[in-house]
C-alpha cells in the first residue's frame, strides 16, 4: 500500500521506516531499527512515564524534537 504522503507531497512523511523500524526491532534487530528510524527509541520508553506528568510532558517534546530532527535530516540528506 503506499504512503498517501508521498504520494501527495512527494516527500517522505515523518514517521516513514515506523513500522519497519518497528518489525526489526520486535525481530530483536536493534541496530538496524534504530538506523531505519532513530525517534523509535524515545517514542518506545515514553509510555513509561504515563503517571509522572510533568516527566512525560518532557518526554513528549523530546519524542516531536527527535521525530521532526530525524526527518529533516533524512529530507535533506535523499
Amino acid at each position: 500500500m503506499p504512503c498517501a504522503y508521498r504520494e501527495l507531497l512527494g516527500i517522505d512523511c515523518p514517521f516513514c521506516g515506523g513500522q519497519r523500524s518497528v518489525l526489526l526491532l520486535l525481530q530483536g534487530r536493534f541496530r538496524e531499527s534504530f538506523l531505519l528510524f532513530p525517534a523509535l527509541l524515545p517514542l518506545a520508553v515514553t509510555p513509561l512515564f504515563i503517571r509522572r506528568k510533568r516527566t512525560l510532558r518532557v518526554m513528549l517534546w523530546l519524542d516531536l524534537a527527535v521525530v521532526t530532527g530525524s526527518w529533516l535530516i533524512r529530507l535533506f540528506l535523499n
